[in-house]
């Protein structure tokens, strides 16, 4: 009889139920200790994360920040939040914003990828209030005011923060995000919102020993919404004592703004495919220890067409894959046939990526400026590549 009840539905079911909770705890147990981090660094290849500020759960910017482990290269790539594009899921054209979610960022961060082309498996997200704190945790962050940060008041005018060189703490960081966000133009929004990821990276680097430490690590880690274990987020700040910060590449989306059922939205060049190349050539870069950065590159661009304007949009085209353009104008002839990329010789590995970007095969090189390569435009170039 004792066996008879014992083997009863109800236990059995009651120890199926027993066995799937213990066999969950382990599994999670398991993956707490896995160190994914480090686990994606030991492939030798670029990873990706994210960085998303949002106030009062609203996302402000995000930032996509890239490090390759063995040249220790790093890169930043504004993702505006007002990206249009179509979102499947709603069935309609809409801002990247609409798919945010604090504390479920996922189907968010998959719409980055989808458009960037990079694969993205982390993330950080702090609210203000959460970035303050870590700020304070880090001592503060170093910062170089350009135009000194002013508030408007009925009988005075108060200086927030005066122009110059400056080590803020948490609450000036975030007067100093807040008035960036207000008052700030496109291209210098993107700038300084990755200025301040390069900056903050760079202190977690620098500050990783007092971070590490047992009674500071919980404080740190409870003020990041974060897909990253504790072990996680620990292997990524060691790495970050390594990362190379002072060259980082910025890079940002270009596009058109329209409006769009009321709502602002910039479309990205060529729906997206010059971001993806430009993300492209980026991530190559990163890892390839004998090529220099496109933001060390001068670039001048010729139109040697008849075409009204094809050197301003290759400019476009060329920033934002992170070049320095330095020169727009026309060529001595309107009549060129063919597409001509001019450039010092030793500069040739450099060359070959620039050209690369139009798909040109014309290629010359001369006793010229290092650092310096002539474009010029010619009839066989469409707008965006070479026949």
């Amino acid at each position: 009889m004792r066996n008879k009840k014992l083997f009863a539905p109800s236990n059995i079911i009651l120890l199926v139920i027993l066995l799937i909770i213990l066999a969950t705890v382990v599994f999670i147990s398991l993956s707490i200790r896995e160190d994914n981090v480090q686990k994606k660094l030991s492939e030798g290849k670029s990873i990706a994360l994210v960085f998303n500020i949002t106030d009062k759960k609203n996302i402000l910017f995000s930032e996509v920040f890239i490090y390759h482990p063995q040249t220790h290269r790093t890169a930043v790539i504004d993702i505006p939040v007002n990206y249009g594009s179509l979102i499947k899921s709603l069935s309609r054209v809409d801002r990247l914003d609409v798919l945010y979610k604090k504390g479920k960022p996922d189907q968010y961060i998959k719409k980055i990828e989808a458009e960037s082309g990079l694969s993205i498996p982390f993330y950080l997200d702090f609210e203000l209030e959460e970035f303050k704190s870590c700020v304070d945790l880090l001592g503060g962050l170093d910062f170089v005011i350009g135009t000194p940060v002013i508030r408007h008041e009925t009988l005075s005018d108060t200086v927030l923060l005066p122009g110059g060189r400056h080590r803020l703490d948490g609450d000036k960081v975030m007067e100093y995000i807040i008035n960036e966000e207000l008052n700030s133009a496109d291209s210098e929004l993107a700038s300084s919102r990755q200025k301040l990821i390069q900056t903050f990276v760079s202190a977690l680097g620098a500050q990783k020993d007092l971070l590490l430490k047992k009674e500071v690590f919980p404080t740190l880690y409870k003020n990041i919404d974060t897909n990253m274990s504790q072990l996680d987020l620990k292997s990524f700040l060691a790495e970050m004592a390594k990362a190379d910060c002072p060259r980082m590449i910025f890079h940002r989306v270009l596009g058109d703004k329209k409006i769009v059922d009321d709502k602002v939205m910039l479309f990205p060049y060529y729906n997206g495919n010059l971001l993806r190349e430009g993300l492209k050539q980026i991530v190559e870069a990163l890892g390839n220890t004998n090529v220099l950065e496109g933001s060390n590159i001068n670039i001048e661009i010729l139109n040697g067409t008849s075409v009204g304007g094809l050197a301003n949009r290759t400019s476009a085209t060329y920033r934002s894959f992170g070049y320095n353009v330095t020169t727009v104008g026309n060529a001595e002839s309107g009549d060129v046939e063919t597409t001509l990329i001019i450039g010092h010789r030793n500069d040739m590995a450099i060359i070959e990526r620039v050209a690369k970007v139009i798909k040109c095969r014309n290629i010359s090189t001369e006793n010229g400026a290092e650092g310096t390569i002539t474009i010029i435009l010619g009839k066989d170039f469409d707008g965006r590549q070479c026949k």
